[in-house]
């Protein structure tokens, strides 16, 4: 029973982490966004170079398995402006998700095989480490457009707005994907440590 045991908390284990990535992802993915939003404030006067960087951001988004075979259907459609549905989009969104998720964790395991686990932070610190994040964010957006005010059309209190509910969203999505993952550490961490104890007390009987 003890082998069916262990192989049994190494796959909740390998679950748990799984789980734990898929709510880190939508953090990634939003400050994915801010750092975009932030990189076309700054290429603003540079509209060539804007325009490669998000090429090559669609090329890298076409090779992901199942998230560009959906594109590609998408974009090949004829009648795709009619075609598609709110539930062609949830099911997109979904599939990039799970994808995306599977990935990042493949990456961490790599990573900490290569140079060892990650000594790990407390949840205060990471949202800490967040909230200067969108600070610094929200800051660039800010100094962006008081360098160049005059290619922003509209008042200067509703760009403000704007930044700042963007960092805004930025910081409460970050916070929730912290904590729940942070939580799901926690439960990895125990369930691979009473498996430790338990090989021990076996080993030892």
């Amino acid at each position: 029973m003890q082998p069916q045991n262990s192989i049994l908390k190494i796959l909740l284990s390998l679950g748990l982490r799984y789980i734990r990535w898929t709510q880190l992802t939508p953090m990634i993915l939003t400050w994915s966004f801010g750092l975009l939003m932030l990189l076309a404030l700054i290429f603003v006067n540079f509209q060539e170079q804007t325009v490669s960087v998000v090429e090559v951001f669609l090329e890298w988004l076409m090779q992901l398995p199942v998230v560009g075979e959906r594109i590609t259907l998408l974009l090949t459609d004829e009648n795709t402006t009619s075609q598609i549905t709110s539930s062609d989009f949830e099911s997109f969104v979904f599939s990039g998700w799970v994808v995306l998720s599977l990935v990042f964790m493949l990456i961490g395991m790599v990573v900490s095989l290569l140079f060892g686990p990650f000594r790990p932070w407390t949840l205060k610190g990471k949202i800490l480490l967040a909230g200067t994040g969108v600070v610094l964010l929200l800051a660039g957006m800010c100094a962006i457009y008081f360098a160049v005010p005059q290619n922003f059309n509209g008042a200067t209190s509703g760009w403000m707005l704007n930044f700042s509910l963007i960092s805004l969203l930025v910081f409460v999505v970050s916070a929730y994907c912290l904590s729940a993952a942070h939580f799901l550490a926690y439960l990895d961490d125990a369930l691979m440590t009473s498996r430790l104890n338990s090989s021990e007390d076996s080993g030892v009987i």
